[in-house]
């Protein structure tokens, strides 16, 4: 998700026509509700849905994308970069558009490439944002629940069951109810959080 917006941000960041409606279309599906996402491309990838009557036009067999997990879990991770990047992609674009103009004007002065300007100057200046981002990311990346859990339920089999899907399950939706575990679960995601963020803050 980091790399997907980071590219993005990158591409927006230069003048390009319509710049502004690309934000737009961007930061769209953050101001829509996971259950609306979820709900969207679960339509779309249905046997029925209008992925496989595109395949079918073109004479192609149509696939259960949601039964097998393979493909089940590709395209929860799809859904979950498509609906969240806009946020990491603005953020990340106001970090690049703070790095100094004459900083590249310098670099291109002495003649240098497009991969060492990027990793001499934008990814070292861009450090501080990277740090924010990949934080808000892991935090937001264990919570991920509602997209799934309409999605795919967790499914097939347990596929695409996270964290926050199987405390959800353990504790309330099956039965016997299992409290105990599904506390022991919840309180485990605090110090694993604290963990991840320590290793980023130490990396960085």
């Amino acid at each position: 998700m980091i790399a997907v917006a980071l590219l993005t941000a990158i591409c927006l960041n230069h003048d390009i026509v319509g710049r502004g409606f690309f934000h737009g279309i961007f930061f769209f599906p953050v101001m829509l509700s996971p259950v609306v996402v979820a709900l969207t491309r679960q339509w779309i990838l249905q046997r029925n849905g209008a992925l496989n009557g595109l395949i079918s036009g073109v004479g192609l067999t149509p696939v259960n994308w949601l039964v097998f997990p393979n493909t089940a879990f590709f395209w929860s991770v799809f859904v979950t970069v498509w609906a969240h990047m806009g946020f990491y992609t603005i953020i990340l674009l106001a970090g690049l558009q703070a790095i100094p103009r004459d900083v590249y004007e310098a670099a291109k002065m002495d003649s240098a490439t497009p991969w060492r300007v990027f990793t001499r100057i934008t990814l070292p200046l861009l450090k501080p944002v990277m740090l924010v981002v990949f934080i808000l990311a892991v935090i937001r990346s264990v919570q991920t629940f509602d997209e799934l859990y309409v999605l795919t339920g967790g499914g097939p089999g347990s596929a695409t069951m996270l964290m926050v899907q199987y405390i959800y399950e353990v504790g309330f939706a099956t039965q016997p109810r299992n409290f105990g575990l599904a506390a022991a679960a919840s309180l485990f995601l605090g110090p694993a959080l604290l963990i991840f963020t320590g290793i980023q803050m130490r990396i960085s």
